[in-house]
């Protein structure tokens, strides 16, 4: 190696070692101020948990609007319909007419038996007449009393006639008095199911009417919240997303084949702007036994083998504040808050959010929380 190497060396080297020697320092004076054996306490919201016996439950039914009186009305007898009265979306109040019959087929029998009943009525007082006179005739000895029962007689049988005539009379009246047919309530017509001119059977609609006011909710309730509904009670019914208080009618005795459910009727208020159809919800709560506590659903972490977990915070022996982990079972959830039991006890508090920043042991400073309640 020769002289001039040597020295290129030597400097190379010195200097590399300065280097890591400054270098080392530096990287000391750095990290010496930064490192600290204190640790800042994370502030959290807590919320005491208060053990509960019960807790209730809300299930919804359900049901649709429908009118006090929605029917299809027709007439009672057969005839050709004359004249349609009343078009889709009037109203009609009771007493109004709103369709007829042709009536001159039942017009031309009525006279044909008004004529028999002054017939008949002309033979009774012909039939009494000659029973004055057998009377008398009978009281002188001149006719015999067989011939004075016959003169009885036939008064009794045209007395007979006569009823059966004056009957004809009036069912040929009550034949035209119901071919006019009217509202039976105060209604709006709903629908229209005939035109004039067509054959109407007995009993055909002609038209819907349904009933000005008076909505009822009709809903289906399982059997075992037919047997907890009670008639006479106010229940909560919702109504496009409004609640609505609703008098309960009525409770069926029997369950539908089909459905499976017992019809229960409710009276809706009449300043409620409710149309026929619409679909409702009646709300029915169940008190149900159980030992455990409500909680926000924020509190919970997930857990192992379908359990969760909450962080309560304890004092530790060194007289910090920090977390413990305990275990809970959800029974029941509404909404954003939740039914469970578990490992807690009464009164412990539980972190109420914001526990993914948290692990347990670790010192906290708790800040005020509002109380969950049932």
């Amino acid at each position: 190696m020769t002289t001039r190497m040597f020295f290129t060396t030597l400097f190379s080297a010195v200097g590399a070692a300065g280097i890591v020697l400054f270098g080392s320092n530096a990287i000391e004076a750095n990290v010496r101020p930064t490192i600290s054996n204190e640790t800042t306490p994370l502030p959290v919201s807590v919320v005491p948990f208060t053990l509960e016996k019960t807790y209730k439950t809300i299930t919804r039914f359900l049901g649709v609007v429908e009118a006090s009186s929605d029917s299809n009305v027709g007439f009672e007898v057969a005839g050709v319909l004359k004249s349609l009265d009343v078009s889709e979306g009037d109203f009609v109040s009771t007493g109004q007419l709103i369709a007829r019959l042709d009536t001159r087929q039942q017009e031309a029998a009525l006279a044909l038996v008004q004529a028999q009943e002054r017939e008949v009525t002309a033979q009774l007082e012909l039939a009494r007449l000659t029973l004055q006179r057998a009377e008398t005739l009978h009281k002188q000895d001149l006719i015999s009393q067989r011939e004075l029962d016959e003169a009885l007689l036939r008064v009794q049988t045209t007395v007979a006639r006569l009823q059966t005539s004056q009957a004809s009379v009036r069912n040929a009246e009550i034949v035209i008095e119901k071919s006019t047919l009217m509202a039976p309530f105060d209604a709006v017509v709903s629908r229209k199911l005939a035109e004039p001119g067509s054959i109407i059977g007995p009993s055909t609609p002609i038209v819907r009417l349904v009933s000005v006011g008076g909505r009822e909710a009709h809903v289906g309730l399982s059997p075992k919240f037919a047997e907890l509904a009670r008639p006479g009670k106010v229940y909560p019914v919702l109504v496009d997303n409004t609640v609505i208080n609703a008098r309960l009618r009525s409770v069926g005795q029997d369950v539908d084949p089909q459905t499976l459910t017992v019809l229960a009727v409710l009276n809706l208020p009449d300043d409620q702007p409710v149309r026929v159809g619409q679909t409702v919800a009646l709300q029915l709560e169940e008190e149900v036994a159980s030992l455990g506590g409500w909680l926000p659903i924020t509190a919970l972490l997930e857990g192992d083998k379908g359990l969760w977990t909450v962080l309560v915070v304890r004092q530790g022996g060194d007289g910090s504040t920090v977390t413990v982990r305990e275990s809970v079972e959800v029974i029941f959830n509404r909404s954003d808050r939740v039914f469970v039991r578990g490992t807690l006890t009464d009164g412990d508090s539980v972190v109420s959010g914001g526990m993914q920043r948290l692990s347990p042991g670790a010192p906290v400073e708790v800040v005020p929380a509002i109380r969950v309640t049932n």
